[in-house]
């Protein structure tokens, strides 16, 4: 959940103004409420932007329940249905949503429960003041925390580094569902939009601004890329009316026509090969159909 990303933002911002070691317990209190406050207006915000883009694409695929674009959690199984089949290291997953969606629900579980944790162990009265080369700094003594909080201090250690595991799981399934649905809504550059969704809280705002796109087939948008790509490069195949593959009327499936150089799109003579005088048709674009 783009939560626990957004609230790194007034965390940064709050420690570059403020120092902490010098607050009492009440004021680290205001801090995280503050710092939630915040996270919580702008995952807000990006969740209307998500559940509007959602929307929007479910109404165009004919998927119903669009609405669950606007709840956490079901946003993301509603991305994977979108999205479609998957790709997980070369396995093909029908379900990447959910599996997403289950695993943001633990990561979101275990940060909350870390949290709180966090809460109760900032007590200054826990801590005592260390001189260093730098300065001084606060040091926890589990011996001033109380005897039944202090199993919180193995919780909350055993809690960070859970967390660290199920949030790089998360970014893979994140990154598995969000570039199989940016390959048919931005196909141009689906890794950057999935990085985007994946990695950093804005997938709300990504969405919102893909919504409008039709959805493509991926493969043949590359076959696509691909042909004109070697259009570019050789000019139309032999300069037919249909391309290779296409009968010409004249020469077969693929052949040049006998009134015309293969090579005229370079200019000349053609080599020897055309006839002085002779005029070149006019030709339809072999890749019309994709445009």
């Amino acid at each position: 959940m783009e939560f626990f990303a957004w609230i790194a933002i007034p965390q940064l911002i709050y420690n570059y103004f403020i120092d902490l070691s010098k607050y009492g317990y009440h004021d680290r209190l205001v801090y995280i409420a503050v710092c939630c406050a915040v996270a919580g207006a702008l995952f807000l915000v990006s969740l209307v932007f998500g559940g509007l883009g959602l929307m929007r694409m479910a109404k165009e695929q004919g998927v119903k329940h669009g609405w669950l674009g606007f709840l956490p959690f079901a946003n993301t199984y509603l991305a994977g249905k979108l999205a479609g089949e998957s790709n997980f290291f070369g396995q093909k997953m029908k379900r990447a949503g959910l599996y997403a969606m289950l695993t943001e629900i633990a990561y979101v579980a275990v940060s909350i429960f870390s949290l709180v944790m966090s809460a109760y162990l900032i007590n200054p009265a826990y801590y005592r003041v260390e001189a260093t080369g730098y300065g001084e700094r606060y040091v926890r003594v589990p011996e001033l925390v109380p005897p039944n909080l202090r199993w919180m201090i193995t919780g909350e250690f055993w809690c960070g580094i859970f967390s660290y595991l199920v949030e790089i799981l998360l970014w893979v399934m994140f990154f598995v569902v969000y570039i199989a649905l940016f390959r048919k809504y931005y196909a141009r550059g689906p890794i950057l939009m999935a990085f985007l969704s994946a990695f950093l809280p804005l997938r709300g705002f990504v969405l919102f601004a893909v919504r409008k796109n039709t959805p493509v087939d991926y493969n043949a948008y590359l076959r696509r890329r691909m042909a004109e790509m070697q259009a570019g490069q050789y000019g139309a195949p032999y300069g037919g009316q249909g391309g290779y593959g296409q009968q010409t009327g004249t020469g077969g499936y693929g052949a040049p026509p006998q009134d015309e150089s293969p090579y005229s799109d370079f200019g000349g003579e053609g080599g020897g090969q055309a006839q002085e005088g002779s005029a070149q048709s006019d030709q339809d674009d072999p890749f019309s159909e994709f445009n």
